[in-house]
């Protein structure tokens, strides 16, 4: 990202998976005065970028498929979006090598390898998507045992799993009037994993 991120660290995170952790630029840090490095002292203080809510693969995931690259196939030469109407003016011939035709590749097909690696670790357990399925189906906050009903398991596991999806952003865990806890979806899962479910064809049909 024009050189805004540093690779800081490799370890695992919160779920024993192994994953990179990024940082800002060490020079832009210091240009901004920002502090760079883990703080020192307890041991959580220094892990604490490895917590659940600081997990944004699924917006680099949505960013990779809905983003384009424009790039010249004679000389690797690549180009922003916003020098598409130029190029598109002079037939999409390369302004580097003067030969090559540029083309629009969509990032996802680039990366699809990466991608489809990245998407089977990141795919939630059947509880979790029925948790956030059953909370994006109603529009009001519901108890775990609702939920429990009906997904057909206990209100223990799905206030464990609840917690869990708390933890990556993916549920909101409130308390009603009568000191309750409730759960709602995330607007971030809904925009990650209820549209595949709005998507899926109709299993009575």
């Amino acid at each position: 990202m024009n050189f805004f991120l540093t690779e800081y660290y490799v370890q695992a995170d919160r779920d024993s998976r192994k994953v990179t952790v990024f940082a800002l630029n060490y020079g832009l840090c210091q240009k901004e005065t920002i502090e760079f490095g883990r703080p020192s002292g307890q041991r959580e203080n220094r892990t604490y970028f490895i917590e659940r809510r600081f997990d944004y693969t699924p917006i680099l995931q949505e960013y990779l498929r809905l983003n384009q690259e424009i790039s010249c196939p004679s000389c690797g030469s690549t180009y922003d979006n916003e020098q598409l109407p130029a190029l598109r003016l002079f037939g999409m011939q390369c302004p580097q090598c003067k030969t090559g035709v540029c083309e629009i590749v969509n990032i996802s097909r680039k990366y699809a390898a990466t991608l489809k690696q990245v998407d089977d670790e990141a795919l939630l357990p059947r509880v979790e998507l029925g948790i956030i399925h059953t909370l994006g189906t109603e529009e009001r906050p519901l108890y775990a045992a609702e939920v429990a009903g009906e997904l057909d398991c206990s209100y223990q596991l799905v206030g464990k799993r609840a917690r869990f999806l708390s933890d990556r952003g993916l549920v909101d865990r409130s308390t009603d009037k009568q000191n309750r806890r409730t759960l709602t979806v995330t607007p971030r899962a809904r925009d990650i994993y209820l549209g595949a479910f709005d998507d899926a064809p109709d299993s009575e049909a």
